[in-house]
């Protein structure tokens, strides 16, 4: 008895040495989410170490009495559902939560023009030019997150005591149906003002979104969600357009739905998604040592990915499974028959097991961030194009980058941020410990579950070309535009001539442009290295100054060396996760033993709360510095669950 009491003891020793590892991996640098994940890797649907075992232990699995071959099928059917929406949210935007009437649920956008106002501008309020808003426009915007699972899992269990005693193999994995809700709710705190002259009221003046007019506030978005729902940018009252806008291609809130207004209909604050598919078809091969009161469990198992490939289209997508990773690791276990009553029909039993497994790469598309920028996916971004070679180039700056005048295009980053990547996970553990009360057919599992993931492993993927859904990126195209004003002007006389600049702001963040501090906005006057734009020749004058599209009076700036956004500038690394989450679940049943001599049915019922951890966030209103930020964001889900499970034994 000492002998197998000091295997089992080993056996707990190495769980441990397993769940500190994770513990470890998942605890490092888990600060607050000043990094966002662009796609939430939550536990596969079809990874359950307790559904796999509760109710069966008894009598249907793992049996040291058998010379045939024996065993069990059974089908598990689950429903459950998130709850504490506010972590999910958390995960999901990082540092633009802010605190809200209840809970850390909240994110405000508003325009540089509101901070003269009484309502003045935070920290992490998003920037609404961004997002095609008026400048005085403020917002918030509330989730309330969801994730709802049907679950219909079917096992298999064969026991090859004919052959081999103790000798067995698993097959396993459920049917799913998936629901997503994020659920967002605008509430419009201050409309943009309307006005006829654009420098006082909400809208654009000429020269800083376009060269040809300037952009009224009737011709801009009425909410931000019809910016993140992809919706084309309005132009109703706006005729004089040199430019074009690409709506937003990823990590969409939901699908656009404009009215005549453009405005979002309630369509898009409801939008759900749903899927149903196989998670992951799991099997494990296995062998049990089996003395009376004690049992030892050693297997290797894969899983072969059946679930929803990753796709980068909405931010909170419905999916299945696990990303569509192959598995591959091993299982180790044992149980201990703790009393057992004289006549053994009554007896009290402790069981654990735990699963290792690798997660091999899989492709997934994933709309990154740009490096120490969190949900810099949703920055505007200005195409510059080559300047032309007359004699009315510009002669400052010194590059050749500029603004195009007769048809300028600009684009959300993550319409180019977006990209194929291969990604990987070191390891996956899934432990299980319970205790198991049997009495003649009844029966009663107790216990807690504990799983984790280890940080992910993300490579660009160099092997995909325009077939997979993204174009090669396009190297010093595209910058970051910020606040700046993106067109000079020269005045010769009584007539006008329109440059476009090389402006670019690589240090504009999604709350806030660099000009926003200058005592002159439109001008310039904090860009990438900053230089006065002239011209060389505006109809036979000499070398002329551009000014702003404002005041004549004041001249403006453009970048001496425009700073483009290239592929060595995507988040990679931030877009790592990992995940943990500890479960408490009880499950009750009845064996009909004396039902027949070959059948034996079973039928049971149970409940399990499941606890997430995630990135901790204070709701503050402190800026958001690189050096803040963790090396990969923890998230798991936290949610409740409640489940029947019904088989038949045979041997």
């Amino acid at each position: 008895m000492k002998q197998y009491s000091k295997k089992l003891f080993s056996l707990v020793v190495l769980f441990s040495a397993t769940t500190v590892m994770l513990h470890a991996d998942n605890d490092n640098n888990n600060g607050s989410c000043n990094r966002v994940v662009p796609y939430y890797q939550w536990r596969s649907q079809g990874r359950d170490m307790a559904r796999k075992l509760y109710g069966t232990t008894s009598y249907a699995v793992y049996q040291g009495d058998k010379d045939c071959c024996y065993g069990t099928f059974n089908t598990t059917v689950q429903y459950d559902q998130t709850f504490r929406g506010g972590e999910l949210a958390e995960c999901i935007f990082g540092p633009a939560i802010v605190s809200g009437d209840n809970s850390c649920d909240v994110i405000t956008i508003s325009g540089l023009g509101t901070a003269g106002n009484d309502t003045s501008r935070g920290a992490r309020e998003l920037m609404a030019e961004n997002f095609l808003l008026p400048r005085d426009f403020k917002s918030t915007i509330s989730f309330s997150p969801k994730i709802q699972d049907v679950v219909v899992d079917f096992n298999l269990f064969v026991g090859l005591d004919r052959w081999v005693n103790g000798l067995y193999f698993r097959l396993y994995g459920p049917v799913v149906w998936n629901r997503a809700t994020l659920k967002p709710e605008e509430n419009i705190v201050q409309a943009g003002t309307e006005t006829t002259d654009a420098a006082l009221g909400g809208g654009y003046p000429l020269g800083y979104f376009d060269p040809a007019a300037s952009v009224p506030t009737q011709s801009l978005f009425a909410n931000a969600l019809s910016f993140f729902g992809g919706c084309e940018f309005p132009r109703a009252s706006y005729d004089d357009s040199s430019v074009s806008v690409e709506p937003l291609k990823f990590a969409k809130f939901s699908n656009c739905n404009l009215n005549s207004t453009n405005s979002c209909d309630d369509d898009c604050n409801s939008f759900r998604r749903h899927k149903t598919g196989f998670a992951e078809l799991r099997g494990e091969f296995g062998y049990n040592y089996i003395q009376e009161k004690y049992r030892l469990l050693l297997n290797i198992q894969a899983a072969a990915p059946t679930g929803s490939k990753v796709k980068a289209e909405y931010l909170f997508p419905a999916y299945i499974g696990n990303g569509h990773h192959w598995e591959l690791g091993v299982g180790v276990g044992g149980a201990w028959k703790m009393w057992q009553s004289e006549d053994m029909e009554k007896s009290f039993n402790f069981i654990v097991e735990a699963d290792i497994t690798h997660l091999f790469n899989a492709k997934q598309q994933l709309a990154f961030d740009l490096k120490c920028k969190p949900l810099s996916r949703y920055m505007l971004a200005e195409k510059l194009i080559t300047q032309t070679d007359t004699a009315e180039q510009l002669t400052a700056p010194a590059g050749t980058a500029q603004f195009d005048v007769a048809g300028g295009e600009y684009a959300p980053v993550a319409n180019f941020s977006t990209r194929y990547a291969k990604v990987s996970f070191g390891v996956q553990g899934d432990l299980v410990a319970m205790f198991n009360y049997t009495c003649r057919g009844f029966s009663w599992d107790l216990g807690y579950n504990f799983w984790a993931l280890s940080s992910s492993k993300i490579k660009l993927s160099d092997d995909c070309d325009d077939s997979c859904g993204t174009t090669p990126f396009p190297a010093n195209t595209w910058a970051l535009k910020g606040d700046a004003s993106v067109a000079g002007y020269a005045t010769v006389g009584e007539d006008t001539f329109t440059f476009g600049l090389g402006a670019t702001e690589s240090g504009s963040t999604i709350f806030t442009g660099t000009n926003v501090t200058g005592a002159n906005p439109y001008a310039n006057p904090n860009i990438d290295p900053t230089v006065t734009a002239a011209v060389g020749n505006v109809n036979g004058t000499t070398p002329t100054a551009l000014h702003t599209g404002i005041n004549a009076a004041n001249a403006i700036n453009s970048s001496s060396n425009p700073v483009f956004i290239s592929v060595d500038d995507l988040d990679v690394e931030g877009a790592e996760q990992r995940g943990l989450s500890n479960k408490v679940f009880t499950h009750f049943s009845y064996t009909w033993n004396d039902c027949c001599d070959r059948w034996t049915p079973y039928l049971g019922a149970g409940f399990s709360a499941e606890f997430g951890s995630h990135c901790s966030e204070d709701c503050g209103t402190s800026t958001i510095e690189c050096d803040e930020c963790p090396s990969s964001v923890s998230c798991a889900l936290t949610k409740w669950a409640v489940e029947v499970k019904g088989g038949v034994s045979f041997h």
